[in-house]
């Protein structure tokens, strides 16, 4: 299906890594995006990388609860924005909901003895996960993040940027959790509001650590996601269609890692068609 008029397209892709695959594990991400149709004049897009360790083995379930339960929020602020409230409500309520729905499915399905083989330092521990998540419409863009992972905008120079600062107090591998006591000091959030007389992004994209890992450097990941831009503004379906084959691809040579993106583009001005030299 083709579009024509719309001012956002927005789609997402998430596999399961080659090394989950050998060992027989399910894919721990999640991606969730709004208008499920993806296209129309506001987006919210999030996704998700349950941690997957023994403690976490629900992880999974609290990724894709934590993508539903972040888009709704966010749907709800982009057509109710207040510039003086909106970063102080939203980090509670994401966290709030996302307690009330692990809560909400342990009542349904309690932990089972083969389960609770792993011991938890809290309920909300065997659902531990990161999240990413966005909305843009026209005049204002929120975006946040606890966890790993990269969230990337673009721009009609042909830069991309990082918006949020990055992670600090962590070594190796570690990450931070919304599964953690004191979470909500963990997420990293910002608010843009579109003046008239700045750049307005027009290419929006998150994506769980396991896409960025299956690079030498941040700089070819980076590069890697300058030419998706270009591709996905010359030929969005055909962009989208491919997404799959490419995490596949990227995750089987590179991490082995679960791989989860969700792209969005603006379609409401001439973008350039050439990547950036």
């Amino acid at each position: 299906m083709s579009f024509d008029c719309p001012d956002w397209k927005i789609a997402g892709a998430s596999v399961r890594g080659a090394a989950h695959s050998r060992s027989g594990r399910p894919n721990q991400d999640a991606v969730m995006f709004l208008p499920d149709t993806g296209i129309g004049t506001r987006i919210v897009a999030a996704v998700s990388d349950g941690h997957g360790s023994a403690p976490y083995f629900r992880s999974s379930t609290g990724a894709r609860l934590a993508t539903q339960g972040a888009a709704d929020i966010l749907a709800w602020h982009l057509d109710t924005p207040d510039e003086d409230e909106i970063e102080g409500a939203l980090v509670g309520e994401i966290i709030s909901h996302w307690q009330t729905s692990v809560i909400a499915d342990l009542d349904t399905n309690p932990i089972s003895e083969e389960e609770g083989h792993y011991p938890s330092r809290s309920a909300f521990t065997p659902y531990g996960t990161t999240l990413i998540t966005a909305a843009a419409n026209e005049n204002i863009a929120i975006l946040l993040q606890i966890g790993d992972g990269d969230l990337l905008l673009g721009y009609a120079d042909g830069n991309i940027e990082r918006p949020l600062r990055d992670d600090v107090g962590l070594q190796g591998e570690e990450t931070y959790s919304l599964c953690q006591d004191d979470a909500g000091q963990y997420f990293r959030i910002a608010t843009m509001w579109n003046q008239g007389d700045q750049r307005w992004p027009d290419f929006l994209l998150l994506a769980t650590d396991g896409v960025a890992k299956s690079f030498r450097d941040n700089s070819g990941f980076e590069e890697a996601i300058k030419h998706l831009r270009t591709l996905a503004h010359n030929n969005w379906e055909e962009t989208i269609e491919a997404l799959p084959a490419w995490l596949e691809e990227v995750s089987s040579n590179g991490s082995g890692d679960d791989s989860t993106i969700c792209i969005a583009i603006r379609t409401d001005t001439d973008m350039p068609r050439k990547d950036k030299e």
